[in-house]
């Protein structure tokens, strides 16, 4: 007996119901009756012969195969997406460039203005870089930008830039007036770290002591948007690759402190399919890598 298929629109209402956390709030969005959603997400735990949702009074959330589903549901959705855009193109080529959110800000500016003028309809998509890693690798991303990762076989990387971290603080805060300040004197001011990955904890470490209260924290966040907005507007100090406070450090709002190198750098790398059937859009980023970093890096 054949097994049953599973449909698009299963994929739409699990992911509708994954995002609202509920039957009823992705019924809602999807304008779909309630029974019908969950109707529908019974079935398809009947086809996968799994549970996918965890149901309670206050909704629903993912189990563990559940989660696993997420992600291949979310790049078959947007692999046909990206099927429909392409066949529908009139003479535009169609590039998607995916990027984490903490690179994103720096990235899809910069690759929109060295792409300007070309013909070429870029997409500009948030993903994880595991995720961005793996829409390459299926075609439902061109180009990735990503921090550095082991991959697997099918795609190559190319180093665009390396960014120090350092740390910045708004130009009235009492850290700027110091020479050669050490971190044992932010002891009196909080402190917020991105927190890129295991080295950002070691970082951070740099600026606990036991003579810290809790008016004075140190925070990690993940993106350095945020690190950067506490900078500019709540008297943060805050620890960011150079890319992400060039914009504001370039306007003046804020200020790199003299502290001691951190000795962290973070690659930042394009990720595009290995050999030669590339896109002409991918071809572009990888022939304007010097000038992608130099835009970067000046962000």
């Amino acid at each position: 007996m054949a097994q049953p298929r599973i449909e698009t629109q299963d994929l739409t209402v699990f992911l509708a119901v994954a995002d609202e956390g509920s039957f009823g709030a992705a019924a809602v969005r999807l304008q779909l009756a309630q029974p019908s959603v969950s109707t529908r997400m019974a079935a398809l735990e009947r086809k996968l012969g799994v549970r996918l949702f965890q149901r309670g009074p206050r909704g629903s959330s993912l189990t563990t195969a559940g989660e696993r589903f997420a992600h291949y549901a979310k790049r078959c959705v947007h692999l046909l997406a990206e099927t429909e855009a392409a066949v529908r193109a009139d003479e535009l080529e169609r590039l998607v460039v995916a990027a984490p959110a903490s690179l994103g800000t720096a990235i899809f500016p910069t690759v929109l203005e060295v792409l300007a003028g070309a013909p070429i309809d870029v997409v500009c998509r948030i993903a994880h870089s595991d995720e961005a890693v793996a829409a390459v690798l299926d075609g439902s991303a061109h180009a990735a930008f990503v921090l550095r990762r082991v991959l697997p076989p099918g795609v190559e990387a190319r180093l665009v830039t390396s960014s120090a971290v350092a740390a910045v603080a708004a130009p009235d805060h009492p850290a700027t007036a110091l020479r050669r300040p050490q971190p044992g004197d932010l002891l009196d001011t909080a402190v917020v770290v991105h927190n890129w990955s295991e080295d950002a904890r070691q970082v951070s470490a740099l600026f606990t002591d036991p003579r810290r209260n809790a008016d004075h924290p140190v925070r990690l966040v993940g993106t350095p948007d945020i690190a950067v907005d506490l900078a500019q507007h709540a008297g943060y100090v805050a620890l960011v690759p150079r890319y992400a406070s060039a914009r504001a450090v370039r306007a003046g709002t804020l200020v790199p402190l003299a502290l001691p190198p951190l000795g962290v750098e973070l690659d930042i790398r394009l990720v595009c399919p290995a050999g030669p059937a590339r896109r002409p859009g991918v071809e572009r980023l990888l022939a304007a890598t010097a000038e992608l970093a130099g835009r970067i890096d000046s962000a």
